[in-house]
């Protein structure tokens, strides 16, 4: 082997290009400082000025919803007044539960009409007492038929027909009679 010198590398030539180090200046610290304002700021649009602007608005709405309670608080001072007058003029559950007595009325007006006359009428809860005179026994049936024949009818009874002949004459079927009926009026059933 030969003892030659080894060759090492040589530097022949110079750099002078020279790179400082800016990472302690101001400018870069300036730079971090305004990188983590705008970071802060961010998180403060979301964590402070939305939540800020959730709690006024939920603030004007709980406003609002205690002016409308005060205005319909303000309605109901008068509430016990107001139920007093309804009450007064309201129908009772017991007037409820009877029939219109217009109705009950146009029915007697229908089924007696002019063949007869009314000699009285009487309603009372759920009956009618009926007392009519002018007609024929064959009328009285008719009548009374009518009568039963209404939904609001549940039934009907004829508590007398007498005659107005003289008790000495002879029996007459075409002889007026004086009628009494009973009738017992319901609910109209729906169907």
């Amino acid at each position: 082997m030969s003892k030659r010198k080894a060759a090492y590398p040589a530097k022949r030539s110079m750099n002078l290009f020279y790179k400082p180090d800016r990472t302690t200046k101001p400018a870069t610290i300036a730079l971090y400082v305004l990188f983590v304002l705008v970071c802060l700021l961010g998180l403060g649009k979301f964590l402070v000025y939305d939540v800020w602007v959730e709690t006024t608005e939920a603030q004007r709405a709980l406003t609002a919803a205690e002016e409308q309670l005060e205005g319909v608080l303000l309605e109901l001072t008068d509430y016990s007044e107001v139920w007093e007058r309804y009450s007064r003029y309201s129908a009772t559950e017991e007037e409820r539960d009877l029939i219109d007595r217009m109705e009950v009325l146009a029915l007697l007006d229908e089924a007696v009409g002019t063949t007869a006359v009314m000699d009285a009428v009487s309603i009372g809860g759920s009956t009618v007492q009926l007392q009519f005179s002018g007609v024929t026994l064959a009328q009285t049936a008719q009548i009374v038929s009518a009568l039963e024949a209404s939904p609001i009818v549940a039934y009907t009874m004829v508590n007398t027909a007498a005659t107005t002949q003289s008790e000495g004459a002879p029996a007459d079927d075409s002889a007026p009679v004086q009628a009494s009926v009973l009738i017992q009026l319901q609910k109209e059933v729906s169907q």
